[in-house]
């Protein structure tokens, strides 16, 4: 069997994304409320689209013949994101 050789036209980038959190818990001590904050995310994917209002990554994909299938889609409202790192 001849392996297909499709080269993938997205870059392979690492997004840096802020994230809300929130617990349920309830706290006597105000300094864990002051301790308590976001969480820096990253993930690895492709870049699928970057406008002004949002970032689309996908990481697996797929060629059949030479028709590109993608999935484990993923959107950014741009304000989250804070760092675009494109990988080698």
């Amino acid at each position: 069997m001849k392996k297909q050789s499709n080269k993938l036209p997205y870059k392979k980038v690492r997004i840096i994304w802020q994230d809300i959190c929130s617990s349920s818990n309830w706290y006597d001590d105000l300094t864990d409320v002051d301790d308590f904050n976001f969480s820096w995310c990253e993930d690895i994917g492709y870049l699928y689209e970057k406008t002004p209002k949002k970032i689309t990554i996908f990481s697996s994909y797929s060629y059949d013949g030479n028709k590109l299938s993608v999935g484990n889609i993923s959107c950014y409202p741009r304000c989250v994101v804070k760092k675009i790192i494109y990988e080698k």
